[in-house]
């Protein structure tokens, strides 16, 4: 009960992250790079200082207490490579334009913390979902802390994008009622170039999880231009067939265009890939392509 974990985030009251009302964990730290990653401060596991710069007046209180900020000419400047992630300056900050995207937790701790949902769980057959960044990265907490959910007949699931050792999957299997498993395009060389990696250890994963005694939900994050077209679709359709009887759905997610803020607000170059979400009739279509390519072996959804 003594380990700690690096994360960024809280979420209570979620109802996208599995069943019934939901406590969302972001786990800090990522082995992938998706260039249209919707969050950009958990890629890293050290802590991230976010700037909001609709919420800054100017006081300068960061600059008195760390060295790292300077403002001249009315321009606020964050002078990251200095940057050691101590918090003084966000906790300067009266208006919450600083945000340190990081926090230590202990596994006792969180178990408390998400306790005070636990009505919410049960009236709504809910529960506790570990999402990222990455959080099969740190296995050994994801693994004792879960335990302690189940111990408390606390509904457990995952999200992960399976670019982690097959090991660390097997640590939270007993103690995980729900994966959701992304899958973000079916050739290699593609997937290395739009996410840092080839998808050679995320395919072999994910066969293996799909033939666990467990519930899987595979997520495609629809992307314009870069998974959607004939000859991704149709190599994803590939795996899709592969895999085995733990997958109850295929879920397509429209793809998110309102990430520019954060990356604005952690100084890093935002890729835009479309102006707006697919429309239905759109993802329609994506879903009956794969549905006829794998012969309706999965369900294949969406969120309208």
């Amino acid at each position: 009960m003594h380990l700690t974990a690096a994360i960024s985030d809280i979420s209570r009251g979620s109802i996208h992250d599995g069943p019934g009302v939901r406590t969302v964990v972001y786990f800090r730290g990522c082995s992938l790079r998706c260039r249209w990653c919707h969050n950009p401060e958990t890629v890293s596991q050290r802590a991230t200082l976010m700037y909001l710069k609709t919420k800054c007046i100017g006081c300068a209180r960061c600059v008195e207490s760390c060295s790292v900020h300077s403002v001249r000419d009315g321009v606020h400047t964050i002078h990251r490579e200095l940057c050691r992630g101590c918090g003084a300056c966000a906790n300067a900050c009266p208006t919450g334009a600083l945000r340190l995207a990081c926090e230590t937790v202990a596994v006792a701790d969180l178990i408390e913390r998400i306790l005070k949902d636990k009505p919410y769980y049960d009236a709504s057959g809910g529960g506790v979902t570990l999402s990222g960044g990455e959080c099969l990265l740190q296995a050994d907490f994801c693994e004792t802390f879960l335990r302690e959910c189940r111990a408390r007949e606390i509904h457990t699931a995952i999200e992960t994008a399976l670019y982690v050792p097959y090991e660390n999957v097997e640590r939270v299997l007993s103690q995980t009622d729900l994966f959701f498993a992304d899958l973000k395009l079916g050739t290699p060389e593609r997937h290395r170039a739009y996410t840092g990696q080839t998808n050679e250890r995320i395919v072999e994963n994910l066969v293996r999880l799909s033939h666990e005694n467990t519930r899987l939900i595979v997520r495609i994050p629809v992307i314009p231009s870069v998974n959607d077209t004939e000859e991704e679709l149709s190599a994803i359709a590939e795996i899709l067939a592969s895999l085995g009887d733990a997958v109850c759905e295929v879920e397509l997610l429209k793809y998110n265009p309102l990430a520019e803020g954060k990356y604005r607000a952690v100084d890093s170059l935002y890729t835009p890939f479309a102006k707006e979400p697919q429309t239905d009739t759109q993802m329609g279509r994506i879903a009956d392509t794969l549905s006829s390519a794998i012969g309706s072996r999965y369900p294949v959804t969406w969120r309208k």
